[in-house]
């Protein structure tokens, strides 16, 4: 039986919101929220500088349109699910990485509009994007969270148990996914090579990542979690973008691409951390 790859990232951003919800206390979860000077940063992050290296990058290299376009929008797009297969290490931090995802997934429905109407191409103006977005932050994000935390209160014997089954099908999932998606990414990759396109998505993605580290603060879990969802542009937003507002383009592939650099990226990233933090002693926390 063919599961459709969205069906598939859905079910795992579900598996790992419910299981986050099972881990944290929801007064963890509005402390998180509480930490403006972070949020602050991240927001910028994301949102003024991400967006401002995408702009200088298209700039910089003698790119299409169409792949011109799908940086700019991945810059300017911040808050992927996907980035809840790494977030989740951060033990520490668990919270905090729950609600940047969400929060992050939320600033994309106001951001995906504002992009559509500054970007130098002409869309074919459809609401499904945004409303495809906010069913899925509402059923896929939000809803988990809270029924994990509702479990956590009412069946406190049983909710711990329930938290490694669900992270071992999550993992399950997002590595099929990662397998049963690899044709389409590495055609996407042969189509658009050449003229620096995924030169400049690279360093899009790794220049993203350093810009989420050192807005992180000096909690080295902080920077780690910050670093992972800054880097991690909106590929599901900007895929919905490609097919419902240009679907005579081979914009679509863009984001497929960025998908690949990111993937393995944050996994060498996330290993690296690990390595680094056996080594030397933890930081006081913010």
């Amino acid at each position: 039986m063919h599961i459709p790859p969205l069906v598939l990232l859905d079910l795992f951003v579900a598996l790992v919101m419910l299981s986050i919800g099972l881990r944290v206390e929801r007064g963890e979860l509005w402390e998180a929220l509480r930490n403006r000077s972070l949020f602050i940063r991240t927001l910028v992050a994301n949102c003024v500088i991400v967006p401002a290296l995408g702009f200088l990058l298209v700039k910089t290299f003698p790119l299409t349109p169409n792949a011109s376009l799908g940086i700019l929008l991945l810059a300017a797009i911040p808050g992927t699910p996907v980035a809840l297969q790494f977030t989740r290490m951060a033990k520490t931090r668990l919270a905090f990485a729950a609600v940047m995802i969400f929060v992050l997934s939320l600033v994309s429905i106001a951001i995906t509009p504002l992009a559509l109407e500054v970007i130098p191409q002409t869309a074919e103006r459809s609401e499904r994007p945004i409303l495809n977005l906010t069913v899925t932050i509402l059923l896929c994000l939000a809803a988990p969270l809270f029924a994990g935390s509702w479990l956590t209160r009412r069946l406190p014997q049983l909710a711990p148990r329930l938290v490694l089954p669900l992270e071992l099908i999550a993992t399950a999932i997002f590595l099929y996914l990662m397998w049963v998606t690899r044709l389409a990414r590495r055609e996407a990759l042969l189509a658009i090579a050449g003229r620096g396109t995924i030169l400049a998505m690279f360093l899009l993605l790794v220049l993203s990542m350093l810009v989420g580290w050192f807005m992180g603060g000096p909690d080295r879990e902080s920077r780690r979690v910050l670093a992972t969802s800054t880097g991690m542009r909106s590929v599901i937003v900007v895929l919905f973008i490609a097919r419902y507002c240009f679907p005579r383009t081979n914009l679509y592939m863009i984001p497929i691409v960025y998908l690949t650099l990111m993937v393995p990226a944050n996994m060498l990233f996330h290993l690296t951390f690990m390595a680094w933090n056996r080594l030397r002693p933890a930081t006081a926390s913010v």
